[in-house]
């Protein structure tokens, strides 16, 4: 493998720089695609991503497009973050000595926009801490996250730091990545990560992950599903996710780690 430029921020978070090249280009094509584009090209139309702003994927060959220069500009988009973060990656997996499960792969990437001012002042995050792998689901059938990885495109914004909170010893790492920088850490606990407010502009980035192979389900998981129905037991399911989803997040409050209960507790007060 080619040397490649990076830097440990802390042990297993990596930062790699110099992957991405023309990054002032592929920041105006994406930026370009979010206006305007509406989902005539390569990438799919820009959807709303919650309340933190915007997103798209690319499309697969059962959809329509209209070819010409935009096309391959947002195409060109898409194969140059794809070459650099899979360098990332695979780089990462190689130093770490990580043994993935057989039939693990990268997902397909999300080309994302964050909005400014998400959320007021005193909360500071706009995406709370959380853990990519989805500890709600971990007993239920599907692919399960284990490496994040994400795709810096510019940086002229205010805010947009990444902050992780490490949640085995309280440790906290801030950083606000400079354009073209590529970011991969660990999925899972301990590794809690969330992003601060926006002003100022607004930030793209590409999301992406190594998935896991398809996962079967726990043997107890598969025995209530069977015993009481497919349907209503998928209906107890998504009451619990939707309790514990929230919870399972750790919020920032005047610069104080607090839980989903006080966070209730707080707003409800004001």
């Amino acid at each position: 493998m080619d040397k490649i430029e990076y830097v440990e921020l802390y042990p297993k978070i990596y930062l790699y720089k110099n992957l991405l090249k023309d990054v002032d280009n592929l920041y105006k094509i994406m930026k370009d695609s979010e206006k305007q584009s509406n989902g005539k090209y390569h990438l799919k139309k820009w959807e709303q991503w919650s309340l933190f702003g915007t997103y798209t994927q690319s499309k697969n060959e059962t959809h329509e497009a209209e070819y010409g220069e935009i096309y391959d500009a947002e195409k060109y988009l898409a194969d140059s973050v794809s070459e650099a973060y899979t360098k990332a990656v695979e780089h990462y997996i190689q130093k770490n000595n990580i043994d993935l499960p057989e039939g693990s792969h990268l997902a397909s990437s999300s080309f994302s926009k964050y909005k400014k001012d998400v959320v007021d002042a005193k909360k500071k995050l706009a995406m709370n801490y959380h853990v990519d792998f989805i500890k709600s689901e971990k007993d239920m059938p599907g692919k399960k996250f284990l490496i994040t990885c994400t795709t810096y495109i510019n940086d002229d914004y205010d805010g947009g730091s990444v902050e992780f909170y490490i949640t085995d010893n309280g440790d906290t790492v801030s950083y606000k990545p400079k354009a073209g920088e590529i970011l991969v850490f660990p999925s899972g606990e301990p590794y809690y990560h969330g992003v601060t407010n926006i002003h100022n502009g607004e930030k793209f980035f590409i999301r992406n992950f190594m998935m896991s192979p398809p996962f079967q389900g726990t043997e107890e998981w598969l025995k209530n599903q069977r015993e009481r129905g497919a349907w209503p037991w998928f209906q107890m399911e998504k009451k619990r996710l939707d309790y514990e989803n929230p919870r399972n997040m750790i919020y920032l409050y005047n610069d104080k780690v607090i839980t989903y209960e006080e966070m209730l507790e707080l707003e409800n007060n004001q």
